[in-house]
């Protein structure tokens, strides 16, 4: 069962002992029984689904890959999450039906067929802590920092998947991998490469936000309340935009199908939104949170 914990607090993982042959078909089936035998307490029925069709997909590419058990932790009011990745997918979003803050871990190799044992005898190499740290000013920051030793860093990823009760700030670096975050009342900082983002929020936004990304899009959802000053620009993409509420001033004579320039509710926080071939919608709406997997316009 996952363990319990409260600060201070620091979880490393250690890798495990020389792991025996496992047939591509038995991931496959476990991958049926995950979401046959119910949700993890953290897991919406949504996450399951994704994560067995994902574990069914990299075990028909021959990728190797393990979940590790997840962590759970004792944490008080919103928490800050800062997250250093070496590549993979980040998901970070406050779920008010939970009442602690959990951190799940899954560590992927990709060699190919060709080199599958050594491929799966590598996911040991991928390493990763947590650690539960005090703010200043108050509050608690939880800390992930991922890292591998292998000299073919670039067949490996890690995807990370944070959920708290109340999410503060959030802070982001990964590359090759999407990230999403959801339900936060502060600030965010993403960075990430080949990857798409997703931002969404029902708390108003009066903070510096920022999120770059490159052949990714970008969905920046939040409330008619929040506030900004919007400078967001796609190279080989469209910026489009939906302010359904709120004051909007969009004047600038640089506006064109790949840059957008706009002032909400006459903020002076930046809002800035970076990507490349990809489109960047922005909205701001009464139910921010409220779309499904795949979002065409704003």
């Amino acid at each position: 069962m996952s363990s319990l914990a409260s600060t201070p607090f620091s979880h490393i993982h250690r890798p495990s002992a020389h792991r025996s042959s496992v047939a591509i078909a038995s991931a496959i089936v476990a991958s049926a029984f995950l979401v046959l035998s119910g949700c993890s307490s953290h897991r919406t029925i949504e996450d399951e689904v994704f994560a067995a069709q994902r574990n069914v997909q990299d075990a028909l590419f021959a990728r190797t890959f393990t979940t590790d058990e997840p962590i759970e932790l004792k944490t008080t009011g919103a928490v800050a999450v800062d997250i250093d990745n070496f590549a993979g997918d980040v998901v970070i979003r406050a779920d008010r039906n939970v009442t602690r803050t959990f951190v799940e871990v899954r560590r992927v190799s990709t060699h190919g067929l060709g080199r599958w044992m050594e491929s799966y005898d590598a996911l040991d190499d991928a390493q990763w802590t947590a650690t539960l740290e005090p703010r200043v000013g108050g509050g608690e920051t939880l800390v992930i920092r991922t890292d591998t030793p292998n000299i073919e860093e670039h067949f490996h990823h890690v995807e990370i998947l944070v959920v708290t009760p109340a999410l503060d700030t959030a802070r982001v670096r990964t590359t090759n991998g999407d990230v999403t975050v959801i339900e936060n009342q502060g600030a965010v900082d993403i960075e990430t490469t080949r990857g798409n983002v997703r931002m969404m929020t029902p708390w108003p936004m009066t903070n510096p936000m920022s999120i770059i990304t490159s052949e990714g899009s970008i969905d920046y959802r939040v409330r008619g309340e929040s506030k900004g000053a919007f400078d967001c620009e796609s190279h080989g993409g469209q910026v489009r935009q939906r302010c359904e509420y709120g004051h909007w001033l969009a004047l600038d004579t640089d506006n064109d199908h790949d840059r957008f320039y706009a002032v909400l509710n006459g903020g002076t926080n930046p809002v800035v939104l970076r990507t490349s071939d990809e489109n960047i919608r922005v909205a701001v709406v009464p139910n921010p949170t409220a779309v499904g997997p795949i979002i065409s316009d704003p």
